[in-house]
């Protein structure tokens, strides 16, 4: 099943994301704030094992908005990603494609990877 994992504050990009994702048949999921010190593993409901050691959030760490990918192939990234441009919203910055080794991190971890990819 093709899903998507969104953290936003705009009301405008989260009805233009569940419209896009309603036309592509992918399944749309928020992720809040609770949802930090989870692994993306658990966030995105698979199994894989032990996870080993992980950094915890600091206590008044903010969310930043953030757009996960999991289970779409590349032609269904495209489409979504072009259907997202043509709205004219502002970029999502911290968007990532799910992968087996981003399952074990923590949404922190993910989340400030991306921040310094970002950067």
């Amino acid at each position: 099943m093709k899903k998507i994992y969104i953290h936003t504050g705009d009301a405008g990009k989260k009805a233009a994301l569940e419209n896009i994702c309603k036309t592509l048949k992918i399944e749309m999921h928020n992720i809040k704030g609770s949802d930090l010190n989870r692994t993306v593993a658990a966030i995105c409901g698979v199994s894989v094992g032990k996870n080993g050691a992980h950094t915890a959030a600091p206590a008044l760490y903010a969310l930043p908005e953030i757009l996960l990918f999991f289970g779409i192939d590349d032609s269904s990234l495209d489409s979504f990603l072009e259907a997202y441009n043509a709205t004219g919203l502002e970029s999502i910055k911290r968007k990532a494609v799910i992968t087996p080794v981003n399952l074990n991190w923590t949404l922190y971890e993910l989340a400030e990877a991306l921040g310094k990819e970002c950067q």
